[in-house]
Formats: C-alpha cells, structure tokens, sequence
C-alpha cells in the first residue's frame, strides 16, 4: 500500500550463468506509513473481526492454565508459523528436546527441532517485550529476531537491520523477475519500522484489526535477511494476546497453525496488501487489506474451535484415568499431575515438581503410578534423560492439528482414543 520506486541492479558477478550475473532496472515497493491511517471496513468484515475476538477472548480464558504455565497451544503457535516456512518436525521430538533443555542439556543439533524451538523462544520474547507495549520499539523487533535466529544456519543476521535490497520469489541472483516482489530499499526500513513500532504502541484500531495491519506492514518492509515470516507472527501474536487483555494465565488459540492451513490463501492476502499504489487516503487502500484481515479472522474462529474440541476430548480421558488412580481432583499430586497433561504430554520429575510445587520425590512416584496405571509411558529421549509420555495427548494433539490443517480431517477421530485411553502395557521378554 504505497508507490513503486525504481532502482538499478548492478549484477551479480558470483553467479555461474550469464542470465543470473545480469543487471537492471526493478521496482521496490515502499508501503505508505500506518500513523493516522484509518482504513474504511466494510460491515461484513468488521463483524468478522469482532466475532473473531469474542472467539478468541472466551477461548482463551476458558482454557488457561490455572498456573499460568506455557504448554502444547503455546508450542503449537510456533509449530504452525514454521509450517508456513515449510519446517516441520514431529510434536513428541519437539517436546523432548524442551524436556531435555528444561533439564540444562542444550545440545539439540542445528535443525527443524531446533529452529522451532528458538520461533517458541521468540514468541516468548515478544510477549515479555510486548508487556510493556507503552516501550515498544524497533529494539523491541530486533530482539525477538536476534532469539529467533539463533538456532538458524545464519545467526549473524540476528536483529541485524538489512543494510542492502532483498526480495521475495524469483531467482536466487537477482530481483529482475517479474514475479519478485521487491520490499523497499534498505534506507527505508529505519523509518518505516519506527513508524510501525508506534502505530503497535497505540490502540486506535481493535486488536485483530490491528494485528492485521501491524503483521501486513512488517512482512512488507522485509527488514530483515531472513527469518521475517517468524518474526511477524511472533509478533502478531503477541499483540493480539496483549491488545485483547486476556490474564497472565490464558494462553490464545495457536492463530499461525490454522493459517497454515490455507497457506497460499495467507500468502495471496499479503500480496494483494502489497499491490496498492494509489494515494495514501484513497478508499482503495482498504480494500487490499481487507483479504488479510479475513484470513486472520477465519483462522481465530478455526484455531478456537479445535481447541475447544481438544480440551473436550481430553477431558473425558483424564476422568477415565483419575477413575482408575483413584484421588479427587486437585487434591493429590497424581491428580495435579493428570491435569497438567493436556498442556505437558511429556513430563519429569522437576519439571513436574515446578509445575505443582510438590517435592521431585513425590513427583517420580506419582509418575511411576500414572506409568503402572497405563497412562504414561517411560522413555529415553538422551543421556541421562527419561521422560514420562503420555502419548494420548500426543496422538489427541495430532487429531487437533490435523483438523486444523486439513479440510479432509475429521474430529471423530477423537472418539478412537477416547474409547480407549490407556497405552499398551509393555511385553517383557
């Protein structure tokens, strides 16, 4: 949403081939700023945006943590961003390698694991950053990019601003192509992402309407040498959390895997966003961001959804194992440690013991008795690292991620578990 400057590509003389060593001439995009921009919203989409926060507010709540803790829906945020970018390890190795960490043994290997664990550190930090919204920077943007990048082929981008021209699509030598979209040249992105970081900082829109617009502009100005996807939804999901006043104990819908559902629907809301060139108060500028604005709110009420049925589904289990270890609600440590597994599928004693506050003693033996009982299962995930898995959440998450990405998926899956909540015991030879 702004003008197209044009700009010389002087060639690339590292390239192999004569086409890819080639100069020119391109257009960069250079969006319009955000502040004092107040887009005209059509009936329709704006009671799309307010169900979509209704949904998200009442979800949220409905499902927090009574101990504030982050768990599976917060995991799967980041899991679904990274999908987007086409990385995507399985859940359980995830979750291990978070116990493993959670241990201090930091050693996952440069990969997918570890690249979706530093998009869920990312997350994190810009949720704590975002908490003093009245502060937010470009400081603030860089720092959750620096925790994202870390675990990259290319740390040394971290919270880097580009300081030459990149582009999306196209070759991998040039932006000559006609389908490259080419954000704006690097002398821009200063002042575009200052502006950014104080139209994040006031309240003039509502929260989804906001994230929209915020998440658009950010993936638009491309400021950074790789990794802007992840940074901009870390970022749009944590303003949304913040913007809707939702407690320290709730935690959103993961929003990024139901976008990732319709992956080529998102992508095309971007870029009808960054195809406008007529004037900054033109009525027309609204309409490129109205397909984003839906996408967003499609995916709430998705993400929402799911979860709800998940935490159903889960929630009939646990009465089947609390009918079988016996002990009221609450009121044991094996019956805190049977409501912590919708949220923490893979357990230890200390992480346990930080969760309830009971002792690591009595932790491993509420443990061992969930493992004899059939609903946790032992398993060796490193060195000196045994983790207790609770693989009915595990295959329960799978169901809820897979209704959530695939049109083809069914929640009468669920029933499948459901009628049978307990692992095989172990065959000793």
């Amino acid at each position: 949403m702004g003008c197209l400057v044009e700009q010389i590509w002087h060639g690339n003389p590292a390239a192999f081939r004569a086409v890819d060593r080639r100069g020119g001439r391109f257009r960069a995009y250079v969006p319009y700023p955000l502040t004092n921009w107040h887009p005209p919203i059509p009936a329709d989409a704006a009671a799309s945006i307010a169900a979509a926060e209704r949904d998200l507010r009442d979800t949220a709540e409905a499902t927090a943590s009574k101990r504030g803790e982050h768990g599976m829906f917060f995991w799967a945020e980041s899991l679904g961003s990274s999908r987007i970018e086409g990385v995507m390890p399985g859940t359980k190795r995830v979750v291990h390698a978070l116990a493993r960490r959670q241990r201090g043994f930091n050693d996952e290997p440069p990969g997918p694991v570890a690249e979706v664990i530093a998009n869920i550190d990312a997350v994190n930090e810009a949720l704590t950053l975002l908490a003093d919204r009245d502060n937010f920077s470009v400081d603030t943007i860089r720092q959750a990019h620096r925790v994202l990048m870390d675990a990259s082929p290319t740390p040394h981008l971290g919270g880097k601003i580009r300081d030459d021209q990149n582009w999306v699509g196209g070759s991998d030598w040039h932006p000559l192509n006609p389908d490259t979209f080419v954000p704006p040249p690097a002398a821009n992105c200063g002042p575009l992402l200052d502006d950014l970081a104080a139209y994040i900082r006031n309240d003039d829109h509502s929260p989804v309407l906001q994230a929209a617009i915020a998440h658009a502009q950010f993936e638009t100005i491309h400021p950074f040498g790789d990794g802007n996807g992840r940074t901009g939804r870390a970022i749009l999901y944590a303003a949304l959390k913040h913007r809707l006043g939702l407690s320290d104990r709730a935690v959103m819908p993961p929003v990024s895997l139901a976008l990732s559902r319709d992956r080529d629907k998102y992508l095309g809301a971007l870029t009808t966003y960054q195809t406008y060139t007529g004037p900054a108060d033109g009525t027309e500028r609204a309409d490129g961001l109205i397909p984003l604005v839906e996408s967003l709110a499609t995916a709430s009420h998705r993400a929402c959804q799911s979860v709800r049925v998940y935490c159903e589904a889960v929630g009939q289990m646990q009465n089947h194992w609390r009918a079988v270890v016996g002990g009221r609600r609450g009121r044991s440590v094996i019956s805190e440690a049977i409501d912590c597994l919708p949220s923490h599928p893979s357990l230890t004693p200390p992480a346990l013991s930080k969760l309830t506050g009971y002792t690591e003693a009595r932790c491993a033996a509420a443990l061992r008795r969930l493992e004899e009982a059939h609903i946790l299962k032992t398993r060796t995930v490193g060195p000196n690292s045994r983790v207790y898995d609770c693989d009915k959440v595990f295959d329960a998450y799978e169901i809820m991620a897979s209704t959530v990405c695939d049109q083809s998926a069914s929640i009468s899956d669920y029933d499948i578990i459901i009628a049978n909540p307990f692992v095989a015991p172990k065959i000793r030879r």
